[in-house]
C-alpha cells in the first residue's frame, strides 16, 4: 500500500495492477492479516459507521471476485477440476514465464531445452499445473494456475489434495524453497539439479542446505550418476540424488548424408573448405567456461583441419585475429541443427564449467552418428561410454571461479588426430554413438519423474514424528573406587557423576511405547539427536553429529539407531 497526492492505493504485484482504496479500506487490510470480518468490524465501528464498513467489505468482495488483492489460489479445485482426472503435477520454477518452454527456438540454455523436451512427455502420463498469474488452459494436458510460491504455505493443504507432487529447479542465488520445508502438509518436492558445483562454491553450499532442509520425502534429480557420486562426499544418505537422464529427439537428430550436410553448410557458410578439409565442429555459447579459448588453441595446433563454431555469436572472441582455419558458421534454428552436426567429421565438446552433468549437445551429436571428443570429468563420458574419446582434463578439487576442470589441448588435439586419421574406427564410434544416443529417450525421463514421486510417496507414508519423551540428567556412579595409597588405611573415593540421557516410556501423549513403563538410559548423544528431531530434519541432525563425534563410523550408527528407534515407536 502507498500514498501519493493524499489519495491511498494498493499494488497486486502478482497482477501488475493498481486499485485505489479508501482510508477505512487502507484500514481494514492493516487487520486483515490477523482479524477475522467480525474482529475487524468490532475493532473499527468506534471511527467509522458500521454500514460503511459493510461496504467497504462488499468493495473487497468485489475485487477478490476479479482476482484482485485476495484471491490466490482459492479457486484452486475449480481450476484443476477443468483438467482430466488423471494425476497432477505442480510445477514451480519462478523468473520463467510458462510460455517460453514452449517455444523451443527461443531457449538458448541446455537446461531449459531438457525442460521443453521432458514436460512435452510428461503430458502422456500426468496433467502438468505451471505456477503463475492466471487460470487458463496452454495446451492439452497443460494449464497455468493462479498460484504464486508464496502462496504455497497458506494453500499447502489445498495443494496437497490437488497435487500428487512439486517438481522445480534449483539455482543457488534463490531461497524461497528452503521455507517450503517447514509445510509438513505439501506433497513431495523433487528439486532438478543441473549444477552441482561452480559458481565460486556458492552452488554446493545451496544444494548441502537445501539437503539439510528437505523433509524425508524430498529429493533431487540430476542428470548423471555422477551427481549422487561426487555429493557422496559431502553427505551419509546419498539416496536423496536420484538419476534422470536426458533424453534425444531421435527423429530429428539423426544420421544424414555427410558430403550432401558439408554442400549446404558450406552454401550457408559462403566457405568450400568445408567439402574437402577435415572439420572439427563444436556448438555452443562462445564463452570461457564453454571451452572457446581452448577451442581456438586446438585450431592454431592443427592447420590443417578445419574448426567449425556454431553458435548464437562469436561474443569477446569477435574482436581477435581468430586463425584462419576456424570458420564461424553462425546461429540455426533447432530444425537445421542436424545439418550442421552432420557436416562436422568429430564432435568436439570442451565446457569445463560446474554446469556440465550431461552435456545435451554431446547426445544430438551421437544421435547425427558423429563420434564425439570430451573432456575427462564429471558427468560427460557417462553419456559417451565407449561410443566416443575421452580426453584428458585437469580437475579441480574446488571449483574457481565457476571452473572445475582444463581440457588438455595437446590430448585433444592428440585425439582428434587420430580419430581423423582412421576411418575404420571413426565409422565404427559413428555407428555406436548412435545405437548409445537411441537408448536415452525423453519418454524414459518422463516416466522415471512419475516413478520417482511414486516413491517419494511411498516415503512419505513411512514418516513418523518424534514423540518420545526424554530428558537429559545426571545417573551416581556404577561403583565406588577403594583408594590404597599411602595416606593409610584404604577409604572411599567418590566417583564425579555420569550424565545420560534418558528416554521415558511414553510420548507426549501418555502413550505408553516400550516394553514397560520405565526410564531407559541412553548415550547423551543419543538423547541429542532425540532432541533434535523433534524440530528438525534428519540430515540436520546429520550435520549437528558430525561436529560433536569425530568418528564418522559411530556418528552414522547413533543417527541410524535413534531414527530406528523413532519408527518403531511411532
Amino acid at each position: 500500500m502507498f500514498e501519493e497526492d493524499a489519495a491511498f492505493y494498493a499494488a497486486d504485484l502478482d497482477k501488475a495492477t493498481i486499485v485505489e482504496l479508501s482510508a477505512l479500506m487502507v484500514d481494514i487490510l492493516k487487520l486483515a492479516e490477523t482479524h477475522t470480518n467480525s474482529e475487524i468490524v468490532e475493532a473499527l465501528k468506534t471511527s467509522y459507521v458500521e454500514a460503511d464498513i459493510l461496504q467497504a467489505f462488499e468493495r473487497f468482495a468485489e475485487l477478490e471476485g476479479a482476482g484482485l488483492l485476495f484471491n490466490r489460489g482459492e479457486d484452486l479445485k475449480e481450476t484443476a477440476a477443468i483438467a482430466s482426472e488423471r494425476r497432477k503435477l505442480l510445477v514451480a520454477i519462478p523468473g520463467i514465464a510458462t510460455d517460453s518452454f514452449f517455444d523451443i527456438e527461443t531457449l538458448s540454455a541446455g537446461t531449459n531445452m531438457a525442460f521443453s523436451y521432458m514436460f512435452k512427455h510428461l503430458t502422456k502420463y500426468v496433467d502438468l499445473h505451471f505456477t503463475g498469474n492466471r487460470n487458463r488452459k496452454i495446451a492439452d494436458n497443460l494449464y497455468e494456475v493462479d498460484i504464486s510460491v508464496v502462496d504455497f504455505g497458506r494453500l499447502s493443504r489445498n495443494i496437497n489434495e490437488t497435487y500428487f507432487g512439486i517438481l522445480t529447479l534449483h539455482r543457488d542465488h534463490e531461497t524461497w524453497l528452503l521455507p517450503l520445508y517447514q509445510h509438513i502438509e505439501l506433497p513431495p518436492i523433487l528439486v532438478q539439479c543441473h549444477a552441482p558445483r561452480g559458481h565460486g562454491g556458492e552452488a554446493l553450499n545451496s544444494i548441502l542446505r537445501h539437503y539439510a532442509a528437505m523433509r524425508d520425502f524430498d529429493g533431487f534429480t540430476a542428470p548423471s550418476d555422477y551427481v549422487r557420486e561426487f555429493y557422496a562426499d559431502y553427505v551419509w544418505d546419498v539416496s536423496f540424488f536420484n538419476t534422470l537422464p536426458n533424453g534425444v529427439d531421435s527423429t530429428l537428430f539423426r544420421p544424414m548424408n555427410k558430403q550432401k550436410a558439408k554442400q549446404e553448410l558450406a552454401r550457408h557458410v559462403g566457405d568450400d573448405r568445408i567439402l574437402t578439409t577435415p572439420t572439427v565442429g563444436y556448438l555452443s555459447r562462445v564463452e570461457s567456461e564453454k571451452g572457446a579459448s581452448v577451442y581456438l588453441k586446438l585450431a592454431e595446433l592443427n592447420p590443417h583441419l578445419l574448426f567449425l563454431i556454431a553458435g548464437p555469436s562469436l561474443g569477446r572472441y569477435a574482436s581477435q585475429d581468430l586463425p584462419d582455419n576456424l570458420i564461424y558458421a553462425g546461429f540455426h534454428p533447432r530444425k537445421a541443427l542436424p545439418m550442421v552436426y552432420n557436416a562436422f567429421d568429430v564432435y568436439c565438446f570442451l565446457s569445463m564449467s560446474g554446469e556440465e552433468t550431461f552435456g545435451l549437445t554431446v547426445l544430438e551429436a551421437m544421435a547425427c552418428g558423429v563420434p564425439p571428443v570430451v573432456p575427462n570429468f564429471d558427468g560427460v563420458p557417462s553419456v559417451v561410454a565407449d561410443a566416443g574419446i575421452v580426453a584428458d582434463a585437469e580437475n579441480f578439487q574446488h571449483d574457481i571461479a565457476t571452473f572445475v576442470s582444463y581440457p588438455s589441448p595437446i590430448d585433444f588435439s592428440k585425439q582428434i588426430n587420430r580419430l581423423l586419421n582412421d576411418d575404420q574406427r571413426r565409422e565404427s564410434l559413428s555407428q555406436k554413438a548412435r545405437e548409445r544416443a537411441l537408448s536415452f529417450t525423453w519418454d524414459k525421463t518422463a516416466r522415471r519423474i512419475v516413478e520417482v514421486f511414486e516413491e517419494l510417496q511411498e516415503k512419505r507414508r513411512l514418516v513418523s514424528p518424534n514423540r518420545l519423551l526424554n530428558v537429559f540428567a545426571p545417573t551416581p556412579p556404577a561403583e565406588t573406587v577403594h583408594d590404597l595409597g599411602s595416606r593409610g588405611p584404604a577409604h572411599q573415593v567418590r566417583q564425579e557423576s555420569q550424565y545420560k540421557s534418558i528416554v521415558l516410556g511414553m510420548n507426549e501423549r501418555y502413550e505408553p511405547c516400550l516394553i514397560r513403563d520405565a526410564a531407559y538410559p541412553l548415550r547423551v548423544e543419543d538423547g541429542l539427536v532425540l532432541s533434535i528431531l523433534k524440530d528438525h530434519t534428519v540430515r540436520e541432525a546429520e550435520a549437528v553429529l558430525t561436529a560433536v563425534i569425530e568418528d564418522e563410523t559411530e556418528a552414522k550408527a547413533t543417527l541410524k539407531r535413534v531414527c530406528g528407534l523413532i519408527q518403531a515407536t511411532a
